[in-house]
């Protein structure tokens, strides 16, 4: 199986069939899984996937040659040159709450559903909002994803009441367990993390964020994964990719509420 590495400074002593993946947390165990199938076809190799980076600390790595490859929910920025990123996976990205039926909301409404106060669920619940940091990709992507949605976020984050999820893996644990909660996240972390039962996504314009609706353009909204590596991929990331990209890496990919995006 794939390994996971508990700090960085653990894998200094790599050895050269050793592929070390790092990046955002919520494809965390997506690249575990992946990992592991690798692994399983390729006897010469190992995979450690290693936790808690984030995109800014994968690519980071991936510059100071601790990583091999870098999985980002972010474009790279103009001062992290010298990398390639490609756009590898896409997985439907919407907005979830720990209230069992959630209804539908217009794409139109959702800022100003983000920023009531006063807003509730259909059964009356009041919806407690879940933000994340100003640096993290999430935020941007929400922003940039629904009308009005970046003002919303900054005046949400005068109210005192709305707490921040530092981590991708906090965004979910704090939504499970908070009455109400709303949050955005994306299909695989759902569905890797395993959350399918503690939270549901809320249908936008009448639209569910499935594989199905994202491949046939039902449901328009997603959230790419990068592939951050050197200027040009090793023959070892090289075969990572092509694996991804095989019947066997997007049958993974599906199972993982994720599609390949490259092929």
């Amino acid at each position: 199986m794939a390994t996971t590495a508990v700090c960085l400074g653990s894998i200094s002593s790599a050895q050269a069939d050793t592929l070390r993946i790092g990046g955002t947390g919520s494809a965390t165990v997506l690249m575990q899984r992946l990992g592991a199938a690798f692994e399983a076809s390729h006897a010469d190799t190992s995979v450690e996937v290693i936790p808690g980076l984030g995109s800014s600390g994968g690519i980071a790595a991936v510059l100071d040659n601790v990583l091999d490859l870098a999985v980002s929910a972010r474009p790279l920025k103009p001062v992290e040159q010298g990398l390639t990123a490609i756009v590898a996976v896409r997985t439907p990205y919407g907005l979830v709450s720990s209230n069992p039926h959630p209804g539908d909301v217009a794409k139109t409404e959702v800022a100003a559903f983000y920023a009531n106060p006063a807003a509730t669920w259909p059964d009356g619940t009041s919806v407690r909002v879940i933000l994340r940091p100003k640096s993290e990709s999430d935020t941007a992507l929400l922003g940039e994803t629904f009308p009005g949605m970046a003002a919303a976020i900054e005046k949400i984050r005068s109210r005192i009441d709305v707490p921040v999820a530092a981590t991708d893996q906090d965004n979910l644990e704090m939504a499970s367990t908070i009455k109400g909660s709303l949050v955005g996240t994306s299909l695989t972390q759902i569905v890797t993390e395993n959350y399918q039962s503690q939270l549901h996504f809320l249908t936008i314009d009448g639209a569910e964020p499935t594989l199905e609706n994202l491949e046939n353009g039902v449901y328009p909204y997603s959230k790419p994964y990068r592939f951050v590596f050197a200027e040009e991929p090793s023959p070892l990331v090289q075969r990572f990719m092509d694996f991804i990209a095989s019947s066997e890496g997007k049958s993974i990919l599906r199972a993982s509420g994720s599609l390949s995006a490259t092929r």
